[in-house]
């Protein structure tokens, strides 16, 4: 009898044919969205991987650049952090037309502020701006010639990765800094040992391709000791730290001030004839003479200073060995002047 009674249950029950005749659709419009987030993370993890690659800000705006492009087609990339002097730039010109859109783009990164976005008039072309950080000072700039219509997108597809963007950036200023220290002196900010060696090679092959005159000066200070001694070590911080800012006042752009140790620095002037090099010593040493720092009961801080011409058959440590023999020279001469 009971499985009559399940027979009959069956027979009576009646299934709406309505009921599952939207589901093929919608199971279709839900296999399409998983394709198209796959498709998007996929992206992602593309620039990520991209991202990964790069250490270095102008390498990591490249590789953004790159992975932009296939979406929005766009004339630079570039990043302003207020408390740098840089701006890391990814162009995808050359010529005076690049010079033109780095000009412009600092411009537009002067000021810190929301996220903004208009028409540069002169090059035809839009620009965007996207804040990287909650207080402003981190800002990403577009520019790009994509019409005002289709931006929405552009805008949703940029803003969908700016935090991903953000922690790498922030990745590449932590290496930047690390990176800056390495090769710094830390009391004095100059160029330290180093960074020195590096540089006077390659000035040493750009002297040597073009036949320009390149010369090395060893430095080192008289008297200081005596502050060091009797002022305290504070003191000599200071008083290094501001010699330091009067031999870089003295120099160039181009020439190299490094601080080797103690008060011992070194400078290599390129495209600079030993008269020129001697003459610029000579005002150095009167520079640090008028500073007036001088411990009680010693002479007052002067430089001693020893030049050095290069020629193609010395090699790093002969140059540095002939100018440093003439340092001794002045010191044994009677310090505070200039030998050669």
């Amino acid at each position: 009898m009971g499985i009559n009674v399940t027979l009959s249950s069956r027979r009576n029950t009646s299934i709406n044919p309505g009921l599952f005749a939207a589901q093929p659709t919608d199971l279709i419009a839900e296999i399409e969205l998983f394709r198209q987030e796959t498709a998007r993370l996929e992206r992602v993890y593309d620039l990520h991987r991209k991202l990964g690659e790069s250490l270095d800000l102008d390498s990591m705006l490249e590789a953004f650049s790159r992975w932009l492009t296939p979406e929005i087609s766009h004339n630079l990339v570039a990043f302003r952090n207020f408390g740098r002097s840089n701006m890391p730039t990814a162009c995808s010109c050359h010529g005076p037309h690049r010079q033109q859109l780095i000009e412009v783009a600092m411009d537009l990164l002067d000021i810190p502020g929301e996220e903004r976005g208009g028409t540069i008039e002169k090059l035809g072309l839009n620009y965007h701006i996207f804040p990287l950080s909650n207080d402003r000072k981190d800002s990403l700039l577009l520019i790009h010639n994509e019409p005002e219509s289709t931006w929405d997108r552009h805008s949703t597809v940029i803003k969908g990765i700016l935090h991903n963007l953000q922690g790498t950036i922030e990745r590449a200023l932590v290496y930047e800094d690390l990176y800056e220290q390495a090769r710094r002196d830390s009391l004095t900010g100059l160029d330290n040992r180093r960074v020195f060696q590096e540089r006077a090679r390659q000035e040493m092959h750009y002297s040597d391709r073009y036949g320009k005159p390149l010369i090395m000066a060893c430095l080192d200070l008289d008297h200081f000791k005596a502050i060091n001694d009797q002022l305290g070590h504070a003191e000599g911080d200071m008083v290094l730290k501001r010699v330091s800012e009067e031999f870089a006042n003295c120099v160039r752009e181009s020439d190299v001030l490094a601080r080797i140790g103690g008060d011992e620095f070194a400078m290599i002037l390129p495209n600079t004839s030993l008269t020129n090099a001697q003459f610029l010593m000579e005002r150095i040493c009167k520079s640090i003479k008028d500073l007036g720092f001088k411990a009680p009961g010693s002479d007052i801080l002067g430089v001693s200073i020893g030049l050095a011409q290069w020629t193609t058959d010395t090699s790093l440590e002969g140059w540095w060995e002939e100018a440093d023999s003439a340092l001794y020279r002045a010191k044994n001469n009677g310090r505070s002047q200039v030998s050669l």
